[in-house]
């Protein structure tokens, strides 16, 4: 079976509605009514991880996630998803919980009492792959102690903060108590893909409908130049360190 994996942030039709505006990963409402009708009329089901191993039906199968926990989240992706009978996993960003631009506590209790799953997004946002061992255990059991305190059951997913990993963050989140990571690396997912080791397809402000069709489908061509450009910015990562890149990122990462 293959999944595609969504990987959303924000949705924003413009930089100054609430929530934290993205020029590259912000979507507009449009867009995401759009793309939701879509998987919906194309006879995809959404799934949480949890549900993999036990599809509810023959249909294809999509696994809808949104990283940080920005406010539209609540407010716009919610009603739509209900709209249609979807799921999604939030991966939230603990340090923002309440703060301004994201979710609050009530917020994330209101999802996750709709049937979404609420997931790690690592305590602070830092990249894990940066910090010292001390500080990236009080990141990863931090944020899930305080997720599970807000909505009172376990939480076994993580999303890397910006796909920064490696031995070291893999290892202390399978001690810390997670089932599954995900990171941004672009694929599709199959029964035999390593849990640690999930790849999504992100969701960006300047991808046309027919761009998205491609990609959730598996589009080779789609895929594989999409691919060579992420292998190009893996390579100014490691050249310019997480510092320098984030301040060229947005030049090549829109499209």
């Amino acid at each position: 079976m293959k999944v595609p994996v969504l990987m959303y942030h924000g949705i924003h039709d413009t930089p100054d509605e609430e929530g934290c505006f993205d020029p590259v990963y912000s979507i507009t409402r449009r867009q995401f009514e759009q793309q939701m009708r879509w998987l919906d009329e194309n006879g995809y089901e959404t799934l949480l991880y949890a549900e993999l191993d036990t599809p509810r039906s023959g249909k294809n199968s999509v696994v809808i996630t949104f990283d940080d926990g920005d406010v539209s989240n609540y407010t716009v992706s919610l009603p739509v998803l209900q709209q249609l009978g979807m799921t999604a996993e939030y991966f939230i960003t603990t340090d923002w919980i309440g703060t301004a631009c994201y979710m609050n506590a009530e917020q994330l209790r209101a999802l996750h009492r709709a049937g979404m799953a609420l997931q790690s997004h690592a305590k602070s946002h830092r990249y894990l792959n940066d910090l010292a061992e001390k500080d990236l255990e009080d990141e990863l059991i931090g944020s899930k102690r305080r997720l599970e305190q807000i909505i009172g059951r376990p939480v076994t997913g993580l999303a890397l903060p910006g796909g920064r990993g490696g031995v070291k963050v893999l290892q202390i989140a399978r001690e810390s108590g997670y089932r599954y990571v995900c990171n941004s690396e672009l694929g599709i997912n199959t029964a035999h893909s390593d849990p640690f080791s999930l790849k999504r397809i992100a969701i960006t402000r300047q991808m046309s409908l027919e761009q998205f069709r491609r990609l959730v489908t598996g589009n080779r061509w789609e895929i594989g130049r999409r691919l060579l450009r992420q292998r190009m910015l893996d390579g100014m990562k490691r050249v310019l360190g997480n510092t320098l890149y984030e301040r060229v990122r947005s030049r090549f990462l829109d499209g």
